[in-house]
């Protein structure tokens, strides 16, 4: 098995992970992201430097992407929009809860950076401080700091706006 593959086999799960985070669970577009961000990876494995691990670069790559395929997504959804006036909400078994996430994911999309990158990365791959730093270049210690304002700050207004304790 060469190196690459190996890096596959070992971080495809968790890139995945993240990646069914960021788009509301969504299986076949995480799927299709993870394969994107393989592949870059892939293209792109000679420039790595090795200034950060390897997990938070494939990371960085995953997020990319995934911005990419918002913009994309944004652009058909408007063309759709505007071609039909007619919006039925899908039907849900547990509407409270998909709307929680949904108030949730509006406020993470509301955060400045570097907010918003601490939020998804800790909230959706689950990495360190350490790394996100690394990332975002920034200190570990503000990382954490960032993090955890931003959780009060959302509980606050998850209560005060919507009434939803969380």
């Amino acid at each position: 098995m060469n190196e690459f593959e190996e890096i596959y086999n070992k971080y495809q799960p968790e890139v995945m992970r993240f990646l069914m985070h960021l788009t509301s669970f969504d299986l076949a577009a995480a799927e299709e992201l993870t394969q994107e961000t393989f592949y870059q990876a892939f293209l792109s494995f000679g420039k790595f430097r090795g200034e950060c691990s390897l997990r938070t670069w494939l990371f960085q790559i995953a997020k990319n992407i995934y911005a990419k395929y918002i913009r994309k997504e944004t652009r058909q959804r408007d063309i759709r929009e505007q071609q039909s006036d007619l919006s039925v909400p899908p039907p849900t078994d547990d509407i409270e809860q998909k709307e929680v996430l949904s108030k949730l994911r509006e406020l993470i999309d509301e955060l400045n950076e570097p907010a918003r990158s601490v939020v998804q990365y800790r909230l959706y791959s689950d990495i360190s401080y350490a790394e996100i730093a690394a990332i975002l270049k920034i200190r570990p210690n503000t990382a954490a700091v960032i993090y955890n304002r931003t959780v009060v700050k959302f509980r606050k207004i998850m209560k005060e706006r919507y009434g939803y304790e969380i």
